[in-house]
């Protein structure tokens, strides 16, 4: 008696974490947006940069601007989003210049790899009802579909190398194959983790790598999941 008693509490209990954690989520994201002035950018950086010799263990990456900092450490990840003033900038991250103009109410990610960095422009949750999911095909692989791992249901045919794509979902928890095509034929390469989708809120998929040692990361507005 007691046994079922405790499974009905839990079960209970169950959809009032979860509703807490969405929230606490949203509130993040919704913050952000509360408190940039009209008409701010946003602004992220993601870390491409392998692992090498000369840096075999700090990898981090910081860019300071407006006193204000982001920075992320790990292969393959991004920081969390600021908001800053629209406006031609000029600046170097890690001893790598980058420019470039920010609009007002756009996003953007600083992309840094090994020796190069450049400008693109990213996705925000504007829905507040909806979440949103970003794919970023860093990989070295081309025309990769996204489908979901249980149901093998088509999220995303033909991204490309380099490109990415996203699109406005129900709020969910699902986790999602990465499939690459070749000669007409269909191969799962990797599964992701499952990521739970919160209403008003940007959950982006990093596909880093090559076949033999591919990488896929989940990011949100704060950063690393």
């Amino acid at each position: 008696m007691k046994q079922q008693a405790l499974i009905k509490f839990i079960a209970l209990l169950a959809p009032l974490v979860f509703s807490c954690i969405s929230f606490s989520s949203w509130a993040d994201e919704a913050a952000l947006y509360d408190l940039a002035p009209k008409g701010s950018a946003f602004l992220r950086i993601i870390n491409l940069r392998e692992h090498s010799s000369d840096r075999p263990y700090n990898n981090r990456l910081t860019l300071r601007i407006q006193n204000k900092h982001i920075s992320t450490d790990a292969y393959c990840s991004a920081s969390e989003f600021i908001y800053v003033t629209p406006g031609e900038y000029r600046k170097k991250i890690n001893g790598l210049q980058w420019e470039g103009t920010l609009e007002p109410d756009k996003a953007y990610a600083l992309v840094v790899e090994d020796n190069s960095v450049r400008l693109l422009k990213d996705y925000r949750a504007q829905d507040s009802r909806r979440a949103v999911l970003a794919v970023h095909n860093f990989s070295k692989l081309s025309q990769l579909d996204l489908e979901t791992a249980t149901s093998a249901r088509s999220v995303f045919e033909n991204i490309p190398q380099g490109g990415s794509v996203a699109r406005a979902i129900n709020p969910l928890k699902s986790a999602f194959s990465v499939i690459q095509r070749t000669a007409g034929k269909k191969e799962r390469i990797t599964v992701t983790d499952p990521m739970i989708f919160q209403s008003g809120v940007l959950s982006s998929l990093f596909i880093c790598g090559d076949q033999s040692e591919l990488v896929v990361h989940w990011a949100d507005r704060m950063g690393n999941r």
